[in-house]
């Protein structure tokens, strides 16, 4: 009997990533399927005369070279984590630990340190109880108040907007978007991780790095393969030895074709799955419910080409505090040269969404 099938549905760098952790152990025959024509979903890059133009991740790494995402991609096997750098996948630290500018001066800090020292004293002395503050897990009642105003307790307004512009920057969402026991997560991580890294090569870099190591064991990345239903195996004679019978739909052709699989891991979003689901599987009311009305985050990226008129000297993501839109940006050239062409440099601006019209935002610019 051979290994059971597990097929992963999108391939962005979750998907990715799953499908690389199931791939290592050696146990499933995995295959990712991918209804784009080019795989990283928001975690890549198309090149534009020489610049490498994100498709929505903008470059950076944002809990550097001891968060969690790190561990993961370049941790040891023995310690959870898929050894990328044996593909070539490396992070490089920024040139500083964070920036904002405030009255039309940059300033840079090298260390979570020397960003306090922006700030009240009061903010540092407060720090500790933030970091020592346990929100590995939502805060049932307490979560009725909004971060902002879990924030509003301990610090003061010139801290809370500039922590305000990294989340919006790095997470397209605004403290009071968020229960407090999330906002309270995100300042750890930030405060305990160390400087960010740019990916060598941006992002792609660690997309070929995942699509590597699956070629090197043995699974398949399929791209331009739309997934269109899932069934139970029993539905079709060739799918019945298998738990889902999942029909997939080749980009030009018109007819989907059956795959069995005994397992799936879906990557390509909560309303989306509940689609592809037929009626044979039932799904809790309150799940459903918690789907329909979950709102997605929106968030949008500017490039533009630098060559003489460049704000400062170096690639630490450049918190802009009280703007209505923007939360920072980032010039990424200066930690890794090759994401524009020689002499050039790239910056990337990022803002939150408020709504799901983003042709609007674009054209508000």
């Amino acid at each position: 009997m051979g290994k059971p099938k597990a097929i992963v549905i999108g391939s962005g760098v979750g998907g990715l990533g799953a499908a690389a952790k199931l791939a290592q152990t050696g146990q499933f025959n995995v295959s990712v399927y991918e209804r784009l024509a080019f795989a990283g979903g928001r975690f890549t890059q198309h090149d534009h005369d020489g610049f490498q133009i994100p498709t929505g991740a903008v470059h950076m790494i944002p809990h550097g070279l001891r968060g969690p995402f790190a561990k993961l991609m370049l941790g040891k096997k023995s310690a959870g984590g898929l050894d990328l750098g044996r593909h070539g996948v490396e992070f490089l630290p920024t040139s500083a630990y964070a920036c904002q500018i405030k009255n039309n001066k940059v300033m840079s800090a090298n260390s979570p340190l020397g960003i306090m020292k922006w700030f009240p004293v009061i903010n540092a002395l407060n720090l500790p109880r933030l970091l020592a503050t346990r929100a590995n897990k939502p805060w049932g009642e307490r979560d009725l108040n909004n971060g902002k105003l879990w924030m509003k307790k301990y610090f003061t307004n010139d801290f809370i907007d500039f922590m305000d512009a990294f989340s919006n920057f790095a997470v397209s969402l605004r403290f009071d978007q968020m229960p407090a026991s999330a906002v309270v997560k995100i300042m750890q991580n930030a405060f305990w991780s160390g400087r960010p890294c740019v990916p060598k090569s941006g992002c792609k870099g660690i997309i070929d790095g995942l699509r590597s190591d699956l070629k090197e064991n043995g699974a398949r990345v399929k791209l331009s393969n739309e997934v269109m239903e899932i069934l139970p195996g029993d539905a079709e004679e060739s799918t019945k030895k298998h738990r889902f019978c999942i029909g997939i739909r080749r980009r030009g052709r018109e007819e989907a074709k059956w795959i069995g699989a005994d397992s799936i891991i879906y990557n390509g979003g909560h309303p989306n799955l509940l689609k592809s689901l037929s009626d044979d599987f039932e799904i809790d009311s309150e799940i459903t419910s918690k789907i329909e009305n979950t709102q997605a985050v929106g968030g949008i990226g500017f490039v533009f080409s630098l060559d003489e008129k460049i704000p400062h000297q170096n690639s630490g993501v450049t918190m802009i505090p009280n703007l209505e839109r923007v939360g920072g940006y980032v010039i990424p050239t200066f930690t890794e040269p090759s994401l524009a062409p020689e002499g050039k440099h790239m910056m990337i601006t990022h803002q939150f969404v408020p709504d799901d019209n983003i042709q609007s935002e674009i054209v508000k610019g």
